[in-house]
């Protein structure tokens, strides 16, 4: 029977992720006034931050129906869902210095919960050993505030960043491989040879 649970919520997951948040509420909102009269086991003591059972007591108002819908539908995820420093090297998801800046910033913030330094960014570029590049180290600040123009990140203190809302949604598409930016490569110089010069 367990394996039966197991099952369905993998299924359940797998399906709702590929959702946007009002589909996922649609959705969530129809199964529980679908399943959510069925007699709870004893003993239950319902926590709405588990998204494993959710049972709904007929005299439930509206608006505590819709807090227990929202809870699920925002609760944070969890890392194993996104790809991590190592997978975004080998698929080459990020394009541009922004969008690794993007990156390493939602995973420095636990997935935009919470708040993230300059010095968690550098963090993700050493990791990714990325940070041997002097124009990275140069260019940091600057990327950081084209991210900041973009609207995907904003200061929060003196010290602090944080992601905003459009931050995140698209930091989500780059993970998942649908970055709409255009990969530039750098190119090297040609110096000119010795007999070149000499004409």
């Amino acid at each position: 029977m367990f394996d039966k649970e197991i099952e369905a919520l993998a299924k359940c997951s797998e399906l709702l992720k590929e959702l946007d948040d009002d589909s996922k509420y649609r959705v969530l909102k129809y199964l529980l006034e679908r399943f959510g009269n069925i007699n709870s086991p004893t003993n239950f003591n319902p926590n709405f931050t588990n998204t494993t059972a959710v049972p709904i007591q007929n005299n439930q108002n509206e608006n505590q129906f819709d807090d227990n819908i929202s809870k699920i539908v925002h609760s944070p995820l969890k890392e194993n869902e996104y790809p991590s420093v190592k997978e975004l090297l080998i698929k080459n998801y990020p394009k541009t210095e922004p969008e690794w800046v993007l990156c390493f910033a939602f995973l420095s913030s636990n997935f935009g919960n919470d708040t993230f330094k300059k010095d968690d960014i550098i963090e993700k570029y050493k990791e990714a050993n990325k940070w041997t590049s002097e124009a990275t180290r140069k260019n940091l600040s600057q990327n950081i505030n084209a991210c900041i123009k973009k609207d995907w990140i904003k200061d929060y203190t003196k010290d602090e960043f944080i992601l905003k809302s459009e931050g995140i949604e698209y930091v989500k598409e780059v993970m998942n491989g649908n970055s709409t930016s255009k990969e530039i490569k750098r190119t090297n110089k040609k110096t000119k040879s010795n007999s070149e010069s000499a004409q």
